[in-house]
């Protein structure tokens, strides 16, 4: 088949996958709120919709495509003749295709399934407080997940795998030196902040009516440049961001934790994640495959960045707190903008990984890490996990963990079969300084975000990242965007300055 003809009926393919993860998105959406008796049929709603898409991207078809357009191994991207936005079209799939061929679709009909169903015994186990209601299908996920890796295959550890699912080019092994290093980074300025005086935010945990709450993380987004016509906000057990269309984008938050400013910064969070999104569905992206983040660490820089480096900033807040104020005036009685940014910068191990504080977040991380190496490696029993959980959380946080709820239970990537996932998060954190250290040296970050409009800072990133989609890999795209490959160090200079030098 000819190179033109190829592209053409590859793009067809395309579209169609889109559209079938889409529909995919509804479903999800609505696992939140389906009833008890419907999770059943809803997950063989998924797992079909996932069978027929495994069998779009692994079929021959699809295989003969990538070879006229030029995709192999050492060059995903096909020809270089064509353009930066073929090449991605075709570096996607040749990367999926490549891996999923290697799946059986009656496998991963049965994976959809049991994590469709594990959803709702995950809720209903936390909401339990009890763990043992959740680890026969945590049992069975981490059997299949184990089958999935050694079906994709892998040169070092069984773990890249899966790693390379959701951050493509990046090993085992660089995950590991590079937490090394932010280990004891944050465990150096977690020393240095513990001789600091004690700050009061007592007044966090006060009582603040939700429907004011949700006035002001609504004024957040507008000023974030959330699109209303092409996204809306809702509730979850464990906020997310999904997209149900190209012009659907929605993200959720929960009002049940005690500090008022745990949903207002989820909200941050997954307006990050929404503008990413919304940013990536463009003229050159939209209906296809590219409208979507480079990575999930990637997309982790833009969540994190937006709720840490400029949610918690002072000029943030310098803007916002005189409105927060207003709506709260007995809750914040005598409470000034410097006591109020101190206290929600406050660093202090906690037992839940989504309210942590910035230096310790990442700890969080290593600890996930580590067990899911060792589930995955089979040298841990899903049985045995919460204790171990307990074990690391003393060990890495000094934390006595109360019960699991608010541990082993708190997240709800397990069962969602995300093995694999979790260390996104933190190199989401690396990336996001790094990038804010190239924003600032264009963008006057501090006197933008006091004026209240952050235009400025929304425009470049969009020029930046966000309209390029998963045009480029990762590493390509952050050297692109600040000269250099990712280091370690941008992220601890960013948490010295703000938590040791400035205190």
């Amino acid at each position: 088949m000819k190179q033109n003809a190829a592209l053409r009926r590859l793009e067809v393919i395309d579209k169609e996958l889109v559209l079938l993860s889409h529909i995919l998105g509804v479903l999800t959406w609505d696992q939140e709120a389906v009833p008890p008796r419907g999770v059943e049929e809803r997950a063989l709603q998924m797992g079909l919709l996932d069978r027929n898409m495994h069998e779009l991207v692994a079929s021959d078809e699809m295989g003969e495509l990538l070879s006229d357009l030029g995709a192999s191994d050492g060059n995903e991207g096909g020809a270089t003749s064509l353009d930066d936005r073929s090449r991605g079209i075709i570096r996607n799939y040749f990367r999926l295709w490549r891996r999923e061929r290697k799946l059986d679709s009656g496998f991963v009909q049965e994976f959809s399934e049991t994590t469709g169903k594990a959803h709702q015994v995950w809720v209903r186990a936390r909401s339990e407080n009890n763990f043992s209601h959740f680890e026969p299908v945590l049992t069975h996920i981490v059997d299949l997940v184990q089958q999935k890796a050694e079906a994709f295959g892998y040169n070092d550890d069984p773990y890249d795998a899966l790693l390379d699912v959701f951050e493509p080019g990046t090993t085992t092994a660089e995950v590991e030196k590079l937490f090394g290093v932010m280990k004891g980074d944050l465990l150096d300025i977690l020393k240095q902040i513990g001789e600091k005086e004690h700050i009061d935010d007592t007044f966090l945990y006060n009582s603040y009516a939700q429907d004011k709450q949700e006035f002001f993380a609504r004024e957040v987004l507008d000023a974030m440049g959330f699109d209303w016509e092409r996204g809306l906000t809702g509730l979850a057990t464990h906020p997310y961001t999904i997209s149900l269309g190209s012009d659907d984008i929605r993200i959720t938050t929960r009002y049940t934790e005690p500090s008022v400013t745990s949903p207002l910064f989820s909200t941050i969070h997954e307006g990050g994640h929404a503008l990413y999104e919304m940013g990536a569905s463009n003229e050159r992206t939209k209906g296809t495959c590219l409208a979507s983040g480079a990575s999930l660490a990637f997309h982790e820089s833009q969540s994190r960045l937006w709720e840490n480096m400029i949610g918690r900033s002072r000029g943030f807040w310098q803007h916002f707190f005189p409105k927060f104020k207003a709506l709260f005036p007995t809750q914040l009685d005598h409470v000034t903008v410097q006591h109020f940014v101190a206290a929600i910068n406050k660093v202090q191990p906690s037992s839940i990984r989504v309210n942590a504080d910035e230096v310790t977040y990442g700890l969080h991380i290593i600890l996930r890490f580590e067990l899911e190496r060792e589930l995955l490696a089979g040298t841990l029993a899903v049985r045995d996990l919460p204790g171990a959980w307990n074990e690391k959380m003393e060990t890495l946080l000094g934390i006595r963990v109360e019960d699991d709820r608010v541990g082993v239970l708190q997240d709800v990537h397990w069962a969602m079969g995300e093995l694999g996932y979790f260390p996104t998060y933190a190199l989401g954190n690396l990336y996001g300084a790094q990038i804010m250290d190239t924003l600032q040296q264009e963008v006057d970050v501090g006197t933008v975000l006091s004026s209240g409009d952050f235009s400025p800072i929304r425009l470049w990133l969009d020029s930046h990242i966000l309209q390029y989609g998963s045009m480029y890999p990762p590493k390509e795209l952050l050297q692109k965007v600040t000269g250099a490959p990712l280091d370690t160090r941008f992220f601890k200079q960013y948490l010295t300055n703000k938590y040791v030098e400035s205190m």
